[in-house]
């Protein structure tokens, strides 16, 4: 009959516009997981999220029978966000020099060549009177010095750095050893550097690298920024051919950075590995071609390593590690550096 025929074309008309609206729901459900996708490194996961995000506007345009007009943006375009999780935070900037290199320098280039004078005078010193004795009356120093490759000078200038930073700051050897470290205190050993603790110059340095990373952990997302730091800096000096094999600090710190005094062009490169691991599509390295004057900071954990010096001219490397102040140590829990996420905005047009 004529009026079961227009009540069934009703019912129709009600069940198409409730199936048109379900779809519209589920494109909105499943928008976020696209979000999510765009993070990702990677065309192909981007244009598949532009396409899932675009359908919702296609399906809007869908005629229904009884469908509402509602207020929005335009049906062609479509805005939304990009979340990034977990980035790196890595801070480069020109703390010495004449310029040129990322902005203004904050300190003349004479402040760098003295330091990097200080430094290298006191490493050589190191190498010739203190190195021959410690490999004489430390039997397990000795036989890592054997096994060890191109690093083991760094690593043991840095080893007898710790034990006069500890003396000089009357703290225990244990606030600067982990992951199996030993610092001892060997005999007939001079453990002072009055020339570099004693100068205005490291004492500035040190004064530049709490400034800057007051700043670093603020944009890191640390509400309570510390007022004060304990700074424990360690001089690294790259004769040709001199590397430092991958590694991490664990000690408490937070954050670390290397302030390069004194480099020539190319001579060497401050990579960073991949913490997702080394499988593909992982296993990435980040470099950074320091430059003179250059100061980097970036989180304690993350794994990085300096390439072999290229380059007849000494590399000289102010590395530092930012400790909380009084001896304490900062709980690895509380670190910002590992939870950052970076959002952005986006417009899209309809495909």
């Amino acid at each position: 009959p004529r009026h079961l025929r227009a009540l069934v074309a009703s019912r129709g008309g009600e069940a198409r516009h409730a199936s048109s609206a379900a779809m519209v729901q589920g494109c909105a459900a499943e928008a976020p997981q696209g979000r999510r996708s765009v993070s990702g490194r990677g065309r192909g996961r981007g244009l598949t999220s532009s396409a899932l995000l675009a359908l919702c506007p296609l399906l809007l345009l869908q005629p229904t029978s009884a469908a509402p007009k509602e207020k929005g943006p335009p049906a062609d375009k479509l805005e939304g966000k990009v979340t990034y999780l977990w980035p790196i935070h890595f801070s480069s900037i020109p703390l010495s020099g004449t310029g040129g290199k990322g902005g203004v320098p904050l300190e003349p280039p004479e402040f760098g060549a003295k330091l990097a004078d200080i430094g290298l005078r006191g490493f050589r010193e190191y190498l010739k009177n203190t190195l021959p004795r410690e490999l004489e009356v430390d039997e397990d120093l000795a036989d890592m010095w054997n096994r060890s490759d191109h690093s083991r000078v760094n690593l043991c200038f840095q080893r007898w750095q710790k034990r006069v930073f500890v003396d000089q700051n009357n703290l225990s050897a244990s606030y600067l050893t982990s992951k199996f470290e030993d610092a001892p205190r060997l005999e007939g050993i001079d453990y002072s550097w009055p020339e570099l603790y004693e100068s205005r110059e490291f004492a500035r340095l040190k004064s530049r690298v709490a400034e800057l990373a007051k700043l670093y952990l603020k944009r890191s997302g640390m509400q309570d920024v510390p007022s004060k730091f304990r700074i424990f800096s360690w001089l690294e000096v790259y004769d040709k051919g001199d590397a430092l094999r991958p590694d991490s600090r664990i000690q408490g710190a937070y954050v670390a950075g290397r302030y390069f005094a004194s480099v020539a062009q190319g001579s060497i490169k401050f990579n960073f590995e991949d913490p997702r691991g080394i499988n593909p599509p992982f296993g990435k390295t980040y470099s950074h071609p320091p430059f003179e004057g250059n100061l980097v900071m970036h989180p304690v954990w993350n794994s990085y390593f300096v390439t072999p010096n290229m380059k007849d001219a000494p590399a000289v490397v102010f590395a530092f590690l930012v400790f909380p102040d009084g001896g304490s140590r900062a709980d690895w829990r509380q670190d910002p550096t590992g939870n950052i996420t970076i959002t952005r905005s986006f417009k899209v047009s309809a495909l």
